[in-house]
């Protein structure tokens, strides 16, 4: 069995083979297929294996690592590795690749991450579950948009991602949700000028979403969740330890049963009624936020009752 390497806190790469990061412990063993992305010096001919022949899109090598999980019950269980340099690779994305790692490696002129732009919309004519995009950069177009729209995707995560909204034309949003379970958003950084809510579900089953860790900055909501999402029972979601700057709500959780704890929340906004101008939310699912208003500053939500 391989060793298993306790992990540092922040994505790490060493060689061509192993990686390790907080989130999965996962060793070199632990992957089936690698494949290879470089958006500077790839190409659309190459076969992906390695970084001579690395293709030059996401997209290329997402399909074949999908085929491989899918072609036989090697790959059923196990999970496939992206590794991916660029400046900028400019595409919209309109599948993933179930059971498979998309990391970032390189830099990106002063971040240590890999680019992507475009607005990448997946629809739920196809289901690839289980994609994780670690160490990423996704920017919107010129001309704005949501960044990312996906429905009925399970099993997505980002973790220690960028979300650029700062393009000449605002983007709206930088994560759309449509009745995806398990959601998982964490140490992410989201910037720009997002003239909607920065992440926000629609209607349908969000059954254990978590979002945490995260710092997020946008010109209108933070968090929005309408009342339309359904959850199963003891499966709710967690909104934990964020720190947001809007102008509108930071959290606005209309759907009133998710646990919302810890949060640091900064909104140009007033306070309005028991503070709804900076968080909506199941006030018995909440506790030790922190909101500043433009009219009251450092306010614990909910406030802290007696023993």
């Amino acid at each position: 069995m391989a060793q298993i390497t306790k992990l540092p806190a922040n994505p790490l790469f060493i060689g061509n083979n192993q990686f390790s990061d907080a989130y999965g412990n996962l060793a070199s063993s632990g992957y089936y297929k690698t494949y290879y992305v470089d958006g500077n010096n790839g190409s659309a001919n190459g076969d992906g294996l390695s970084w001579a022949t690395a293709l030059n899109t996401l997209s290329a090598a997402m399909a074949l690592s999908h085929a491989s999980i899918a072609a036989g019950a090697e790959g059923w269980a196990a999970r496939n590795r992206i590794l991916v340099k660029a400046d900028a690779i400019t595409e919209d994305l309109v599948k993933f690749a179930q059971k498979t790692d998309v990391i970032g490696v390189g830099s990106m002129d002063w971040r240590s991450k890999a680019s992507i732009v475009g607005n990448h919309v997946v629809p739920s004519t196809v289901s690839y579950m289980g994609c994780r995009f670690i160490n990423m950069e996704f920017c919107s177009p010129a001309a704005g948009g949501d960044i990312i729209t996906m429905t009925s995707q399970h099993g997505i995560e980002f973790l220690g991602c960028s979300f650029r909204g700062n393009s000449k034309t605002a983007a709206t949003g930088a994560i759309i949700s449509v009745a995806c379970v398990d959601l998982k958003i964490d140490n992410c950084e989201f910037t720009g000028a997002f003239s909607d809510a920065v992440i926000e579900f629609g209607a349908g089953q969000a059954d254990g979403f978590k979002i945490t860790n995260n710092f997020i900055q946008g010109a209108n909501m933070g968090i929005d969740i309408p009342n339309t999402i359904t959850l199963a029972a003891n499966k709710v979601g967690l909104i934990k330890d964020n720190v947001i700057s809007s102008t509108l709500a930071c959290i606005n959780d209309a759907e009133g049963t998710n646990f919302v704890i810890g949060n640091r929340l900064r909104t140009a906004a007033a306070k309005g009624s028991a503070m709804a101008g900076c968080i909506v939310c199941g006030i018995t699912y909440a506790q030790d936020n922190r909101c500043t208003t433009s009219d009251a500053n450092n306010v614990v939500y909910p406030a802290e009752g007696s023993i």
